[in-house]
C-alpha cells in the first residue's frame, strides 16, 4: 500500500470514529425503584478521579420518581447513588451511548 493510500485510510477511519462519537446520545433517565429515597446522585467520565458535585443538588428522588440527565462525555461513565439512610452503590464503566436508564434498585444500580 502506498503512503498516500495509508494516510487516506487513516484519515477516513478517524473521520468515521469522530462521526460515531458525535451521534452518541448521552441523555439518560435516573429511575428510582429502590423502595427508598435517593439523597445524592453522582456521575461522570470513567477517566475522572473524583465524583464532583451531587447532580440532584438540593433535590431528592423519592421511590417511583424519575429525573432526566445528560452526561458531558460519551463512552464510559461511572455512577454513584447515596440513599437517605447513607447506604451507597456504584456502577462503573457504563457505555452511556447505549444506555437510556440508570435504575436504582433494592440491590444497587443497573444500566438499561
Amino acid at each position: 500500500m502506498t503512503l498516500r493510500r495509508l494516510l487516506l485510510s487513516a484519515l477516513m477511519t478517524a473521520g468515521l470514529a469522530g462521526a460515531a462519537q458525535a451521534q452518541c446520545d448521552t441523555s439518560f433517565t435516573l429511575v428510582n425503584r429502590s423502595g427508598s429515597t435517593v439523597q445524592e446522585f453522582f456521575f461522570g467520565s470513567s477517566a475522572q478521579r473524583s465524583w464532583g458535585a451531587d447532580q440532584l443538588g438540593t433535590n431528592v428522588l423519592v421511590n417511583g420518581a424519575t429525573m432526566r440527565f445528560r452526561a458531558r462525555n460519551a463512552g464510559a461513565n461511572d455512577f454513584k447513588i447515596v440513599w437517605a439512610n447513607g447506604a451507597t452503590a456504584e456502577l462503573m464503566r457504563v457505555d452511556i451511548c447505549v444506555t437510556s436508564e440508570i435504575v436504582a434498585t433494592r440491590s444497587g444500580i443497573e444500566a438499561r
